[in-house]
């Protein structure tokens, strides 16, 4: 068991090397955005309002309007890097037909102060026609939630850029505040092995336009 953690970063460094790109939501659009909040002691997020940049991205790289594991990547100041995906029962990637058809979770939870605590964003009812980056609107809002059970804490408005940038690197592993944990720790070892191997395998500074 213990080798297996070690064949991931070459893994995921091939994978990106071949890909020229992020191993996996290698495809995406930037944003800019602003994130609107309450306390609540789950989490330490900012109080009021908060200007973000971020990137929606597809997890497999499908091409065109096809189904994919759907991503929402955030940074606040800290930095704190928050990575969502569309996901099933908290805990299981889901494959989503528009950017609007399914729940974007942590799949993983934190741990902060001796609690376990899941991070949600539930998009607004408005209707995409697909999963195409193409098709994302000017502007999309979300519904930020912990839990459980699920409550909500927030606001979060994005409005997509027309490139995608790898700048900043956002990297949830690295990149959280004093004393937040990703759980379990064994996972979050292999996390970072994979963060590792994918930056190293792709060119440093890559700028690209999205594909539809």
């Amino acid at each position: 068991m213990p080798a297996v953690p070690d064949l991931v970063e070459p893994a995921f460094r091939a994978l990106a090397g071949v890909r020229d790109a992020k191993a996996f939501h290698p495809r995406g659009r930037w944003f800019e955005g602003v994130l609107t909040t309450t306390f609540d002691p789950a989490l330490p997020l900012p109080v009021g309002a908060t200007e973000v940049c971020g990137r929606l991205s597809k997890g497999v790289g499908t091409p065109g309007g096809l189904p994919d594991v759907l991503g929402l990547a955030f940074r606040l100041p800290g930095p704190w890097d928050v990575l969502l995906s569309t996901c099933f029962a908290r805990v299981l990637p889901r494959p989503a037909r528009t950017w609007t058809s399914a729940r974007y979770g942590s799949v993983t939870p934190f741990r902060w102060r001796g609690r376990l605590v899941w991070l949600s964003a539930v998009p607004d009812a408005h209707a995409t026609p697909s999963a195409a980056l193409a098709d994302l609107p000017g502007e999309l809002g979300f519904t930020l939630e912990v839990g459980g059970p699920w409550r909500p804490v927030g606001r979060l408005v994005v409005r997509p850029l027309d490139v995608d940038r790898d700048l900043p690197a956002l990297d949830p592993v690295r990149h959280r505040p004093a004393g937040l944990e990703l759980a379990p720790a064994v996972l979050a070892r292999v996390r970072e092995r994979a963060y590792r191997g994918s930056r190293r395998g792709r060119s440093p500074v890559p700028v690209t336009a999205p594909e539809a």
